[in-house]
């Protein structure tokens, strides 16, 4: 005779259990995949949003300082003197878009304010918005004259101070 096998229960239902785990991961993980996939694209938008109004504000910069660079010493000391104690927005680069794009594909708002840290010198601040996104650049611009005599005394504008909101 041989010894007999004693079962120690039903093990039947267990294939089941263990199948029913093993989905209950997979699903769990699945609906993880696609709750990041959907996170992408609104992270890829931000961050193209961040960059074009970063772009637009160095353009706005850029335009104003030409044009503060451009301005003759009388209209330099004008606005210097106009924009002594609050931002003073130029009325030419006030929610200005791009040449050449409208209004839609973004726009910048140039403003100026007298540096009280420097003589001769304001300071110019950029804001560029696309969508919803702001960004917003400051820099000092100084006027530096070379040479003493008016004939051959030269006047050179430098930025500095680079920050950034």
């Amino acid at each position: 005779m041989t010894p007999s096998v004693q079962r120690l229960g039903d093990e039947r239902g267990i294939a089941l259990i263990l199948a029913l785990m093993v989905l209950l991961t997979l699903s769990a993980l699945a609906l993880a995949l696609l709750a990041s996939s959907a996170l992408e694209p609104r992270i890829s938008r931000n961050l193209h949003d961040a960059s074009r109004a970063r772009w637009l504000t160095e353009a706005g910069i850029e335009l104003g300082y030409g044009l503060l660079a451009a301005a003759g010493d009388g209209a330099w000391n004008a606005l210097l003197a106009t924009a002594d104690a609050s931002w003073v927005v130029l009325p030419s680069l006030d929610g200005a878009a791009l040449p050449g794009l409208t209004p839609a594909e973004g726009t910048y708002v140039v403003s100026i304010r007298n540096d009280r840290q420097a003589a001769d010198g304001m300071t110019v601040r950029s804001a560029g918005t696309f969508n919803t996104t702001t960004r917003t650049i400051e820099v000092v611009v100084r006027r530096v004259a070379e040479g003493s005599s008016e004939p051959t005394r030269r006047v050179f504008y430098t930025i500095s101070g680079w920050r950034e909101f």
